[in-house]
């Protein structure tokens, strides 16, 4: 019995011992398989990887690659706890929002991008809700520009360069800029509009007035040919040492650098303000009553401007704002001067950076261009990136020009007058027909016109444009849109020329603006207010806009006074031209709202002929205007040749007062 339970025992232990040796021989064949399976998978990442990026799945291998080191250090944290932490974040953001503790809040929202910094969604939500929701929630212009400025900043400092391929995040800053700050929704849009300008002008100068376009690019060309390097530039030409070194005792660092967090660079606060002050004042001191004086600490400074040598300062000038341009404000100075030859113009046109209409181009098209590097890129993005693009592109051409008065001490209380740039017209319809064919549908006609997903935007340009154009006195220039328009875009359904434009062109204009000159009062505003824009031209330096104004203006006038001539009171006539537009002046120069010097150059390059029609009634005003900003009132307005004989010409008329004491006269001497 002993025996047979030996025995079995025996087969048992034989048994264990046999299964688990299979066992290990399975756990050792795993063990090798996962081993293969392993370096199998090693050996094939590579090039896995490599056609990955080939066929650009991904626009970054390594997500957390080439990071600032903040995002990186996050980076090292597990999926699942930064997936946790970032709802939180979200949840608290969104709370501290509706508390109205917005600074919480953007903090928050910073850390939650530091968490997905390569997810671009994040960036785009984030910004709308700084520029938009929160601006809205404060009450001051300084305030609201603070909130949509740092939706600005987000974007273009911090998610652009960790994103630099998405055109999402390119089109949203593009939109805030056009939209926000460039439009006319916000109820501070104006205030954000001087703002940027100041800066702008601050940094890089007022654009000469008066000038070619040729010249106008020339100016900037110096910006952006600028050495990149301080050690670039002093090689080139080592007389700037000397100035660099006068700098640095003065306290001013040329190799200052900023950050994310700064608003402006170290430069812009210690040297262009001032330098700014400096060149303002130097500016007006030909018409001054007496000497500029120079304010306590900063004689050395001023010297240091009056006694640079030119050629070395302008130098250094154009590298410092070079350098700023690209440090604090994240643009390339090359590619802004090659802009000007990228409008689809047959020659190269200027851009006044100080309009934000020039940032929302610089970003869509610079967006586009870098998407476009993705074989992934979504169409849909593109597209709306595009738009913004025609959308600036439309603007400037409708207000582009900048009549603007820097107010260095209170930006936001700048002057600035907005008039029309119709140089963006060619600009406007080439790019309009370049991007149709970029965004047809297979097989569409877009031969000579852009495409059906752009055509109504296309069409109602033109059609403010040819109206515009005819109000500035461009005749030719409307009829030849017109035509475009007439012969190009035809009824979709019978595929004739549309009703509107079957009466001819001036027909087409005088029905868009009958309303506005059927009346006396509408007449006389709108001829006074083309008046007004004529000389906000003029001041510009821009005479053939100023002469086309005030002859359309007297078009306006004209067609108005034509069937009125024959009004025996003279109720219903306007009076004469010559004396509406002498009034236009006079209300332009007293307007205390305007700068004192947009005065003195509207008197002085106006015709002798108006200024004559209003100078005794304003010598007055005239005087005391110049007194006030220390001007000398010879100087700044001098009395127009001929006023003796114009006075025996034109003899003042007689008040009320004299023809009662008159007729008084005339009876007591029928009494005696």
């Amino acid at each position: 019995m002993a025996t047979a339970v030996e025995s079995e025992h025996g087969r048992f232990v034989l048994a264990r011992v046999q299964a688990e040796r299979s066992v290990r021989m399975v756990q050792l064949g795993a063990v090798l398989g996962a081993v293969l399976c392993i370096g199998l998978a090693a050996a094939l990442q590579t090039p896995i990887n490599q056609q990955r990026r080939d066929l650009q799945l991904v626009s970054h291998s390594d997500l957390y690659k080439d990071l600032p080191p903040v995002y990186g250090l996050v980076g090292a944290a597990g999926g699942p706890v930064r997936a946790l932490t970032s709802i939180y974040l979200w949840m608290r953001a969104e709370n501290l929002k509706q508390e109205g503790k917005y600074f919480q809040s953007q903090t928050l929202a910073k850390w939650i991008c530091t968490l997905q910094p390569r997810f671009p969604s994040v960036w785009v939500n984030r910004a709308w809700d700084l520029s938009y929701n929160i601006s809205v929630g404060t009450y001051t212009p300084r305030e609201r520009w603070q909130w949509v400025y740092n939706g600005i900043r987000l974007l273009r400092d911090e998610g652009i360069p960790n994103n630099d391929r998405f055109a999402g995040l390119y089109q949203q800053l593009a939109w805030i800029w056009f939209h926000k700050v460039g439009d006319r929704l916000d109820d501070y849009h104006h205030f954000y509009k001087r703002q940027w300008a100041a800066n702008m002008e601050v940094l890089l100068g007022a654009p000469p007035a008066g000038v070619s376009d040729e010249e106008t690019i020339n100016w900037f060309r110096p910006v952006a040919e600028a050495p990149k390097t301080l050690s670039e530039l002093l090689a080139a030409r080592p007389g700037v040492a000397e100035l660099v070194s006068t700098l640095n005792r003065l306290g001013i660092d040329v190799n200052a650098t900023t950050n994310n967090n700064r608003v402006y660079h170290p430069l812009e606060e210690t040297f262009f303000r001032d330098y700014t002050r400096w060149a303002t004042a130097r500016s007006l001191a030909v018409l001054r009553s007496k000497p500029f004086e120079v304010s306590p600490g900063y004689e050395a400074l001023y010297a240091f401007f009056d006694n640079a040598p030119r050629e070395e300062f302008n130098a250094l000038l154009a590298y410092l704002r070079a350098k700023v341009l690209r440090e604090q404000y994240k643009m390339d100075p090359q590619y802004m001067l090659d802009l000007t030859s990228q409008l689809k113009t047959a020659k190269p046109i200027p851009i006044d950076w100080r309009t934000p209409f020039s940032q929302a181009i610089y970003w869509a098209m610079y967006g586009v261009q870098k998407a476009t590097e993705l074989k992934t890129a979504r169409e849909f993005d593109i597209v709306n990136t595009d738009r913004v693009l025609l959308f600036s592109l439309s603007k400037l051409r409708e207000s582009g020009r900048y009549v603007f008065r820097l107010n260095i001490d209170s930006p936001m209380e700048s002057h600035l007058t907005i008039s029309p740039d119709f140089r963006y017209l060619e600009a406007m319809h080439n790019m309009y027909l370049e991007l149709g064919k970029r965004h047809a549908e297979e097989n569409e006609d877009v031969t000579n016109r852009t495409s059906e997903v752009l055509k109504v935007g296309h069409i109602n340009f033109l059609r403010d444009s040819v109206v515009e154009l005819w109000l500035a006195g461009r005749k030719s220039d409307a009829q030849k849109w017109f035509d475009y328009l007439a012969t190009t875009y035809k009824d979709d359904y019978t595929k004739q020329t549309q009703k509107d434009y079957l009466d001819g062109m001036e027909a087409f204009v005088i029905n868009q603006i009958r309303e506005k000159v059927d009346t006396y009062n509408g007449c006389l505003t709108t001829v006074y207010a083309m008046l007004s824009r004529s000389y906000d031209a003029l001041v510009a330096g821009w005479p053939d806009e100023y002469s086309a104004q005030v002859a359309h203006a007297l078009r306006i006038y004209n067609l108005y006074q034509g069937d009125k001539t024959q009004d025996p009171q003279g109720r219903r006539t306007l009076p004469p031209f010559v004396q509406i537009r002498a009034q236009a002046l006079a209300d332009y120069i007293t307007d205390e709202s305007r700068p004192v010097i947009y005065g003195v150059w509207a008197w002085q390059r106006e015709q002798d002929e108006v200024k004559r029609e209003c100078y005794d009634y304003l010598a007055d005003v005239l005087r005391k205007r110049a007194a006030d900003d220390d001007l000398d009132p010879a100087k700044a307005f001098p009395e127009p040749p001929g006023m003796e004989q114009w006075r025996r010409e034109h003899p003042a008329p007689i008040k009320p007062e004299d023809l009662v004491r008159q007729e008084k006269e005339r009876q007591k001497a029928q009494q005696k």
